[in-house]
């Protein structure tokens, strides 16, 4: 015999089966946000410049000048923009390498320690044969002789780093205690990553205005 369908019955139906109907609504709701999660658009790789800073930044200053460099001189990128990691002692070397291992990043702003310990292992691209690069500091006389260090496997020493006691207009954007600028040997964009570490570097070699009477020689 067919159940009648009044309140009674759907009282009764609800108050066994009311999972059953929430169970659906959350399983219609992470549906609908993994497919937007898998359909949402994505910058290609080719497309975006991320720096990563194990440091202090002066955010909006520094997000402003990625801002202007992607519009002026980078119109090609859809993005250039920048991440701070946590300095913690105990979770930010954790963090750091993780990333580096994962090959997050085009990149790093990162302390001494850890850069000549990661230059080491190879993690970082060889910088030397950048002509243009070298030849900003080349024909200021400006050495970059601690930029240099000895890859363990090989035993050979390259460039592997720009310190940023070498390029004095960062002061104004960030800020890493003795610390280098590499970049990503899997940073899977090269060509615009190069481009941009030289227009960086260009831009950066001014001390800003406050400092511009200080000596940028070593």
């Amino acid at each position: 015999m067919k159940t009648p369908v009044n309140a009674r019955t759907v009282r009764q139906h609800l108050t066994y089966s009311w999972w059953k109907y929430a169970l659906l609504i959350i399983l219609s709701a992470l549906a609908v946000n993994l497919y937007y999660t898998v359909t949402a658009y994505r910058v290609p790789e080719d497309k975006k410049v991320i720096l990563y800073v194990y440091g202090i930044t002066n955010e909006e200053p520094l997000n402003s000048y990625l801002a202007e460099v992607r519009e002026e001189k980078m119109p090609e990128m859809e993005e250039i923009s920048s991440l701070m990691l946590t300095t913690d002692a105990t979770y930010g070397p954790m963090q750091l390498s993780t990333f580096v291992a994962a090959g997050e990043g085009d990149l790093y702003f990162l302390p001494r320690d850890q850069f000549v310990s990661m230059a080491a292992s190879g993690a970082f691209a060889v910088l030397e044969n950048d002509a243009e690069l070298t030849s900003l500091f080349t024909d200021r006389d400006i050495s970059l002789q601690s930029g240099w260090r000895r890859e363990a496997d090989s035993g050979e020493s390259h460039l592997y780093g720009i310190p940023l006691s070498r390029l004095p207009g960062l002061e104004q954007y960030l800020y890493v205690e003795n610390g280098y600028l590499a970049v990503l040997i899997t940073n899977r964009n090269d060509e615009n990553v190069m481009k941009f570490l030289r227009i960086l570097c260009e831009d950066m070699l001014k001390a800003p205005p406050q400092s511009e009477g200080a000596d940028n020689n070593p």
